[in-house]
């Protein structure tokens, strides 16, 4: 990693973005999305979606991480959905992925 793009890589922050829909594909404000798994014990690191169904979450290291997705009942329709997500993945030019997109839809 000698290559100052590959070390710049390596330190980003790796954002997992996305939306949260329920089954019909109206987006759900309020919901919470957590990682529930990831390469190395983590802290309590959740997001609460906005008005139009959007989160951002930072995962701490590249890996794979699961989310989970829990809908605030008083806020919209109950649900919950989950995902495995990989951050930090090397790209075609050896470059770090630093950020994932993430739709996840409530069951």
């Amino acid at each position: 990693m000698n290559d100052s793009r590959s070390a710049r890589a390596a330190g980003a922050a790796r954002e997992i973005s996305g939306v949260v829909h329920d089954a019909s594909g109206v987006p759900v404000p309020g919901a919470h999305v957590l990682f529930t798994d990831g390469p190395q014990p983590l802290p309590d690191i959740a997001a609460v979606t906005d008005t139009e169904g959007r989160f951002s979450l930072t995962a701490p290291a590249p890996g794979e991480y699961a989310l989970l997705c829990r809908a605030d009942p008083a806020m919209g329709p109950p649900g919950t959905a989950e995902t495995t997500v990989r951050v930090g993945a090397v790209v075609g030019d050896g470059a770090t992925e630093a950020a994932v997109r993430v739709e996840l839809t409530l069951g």
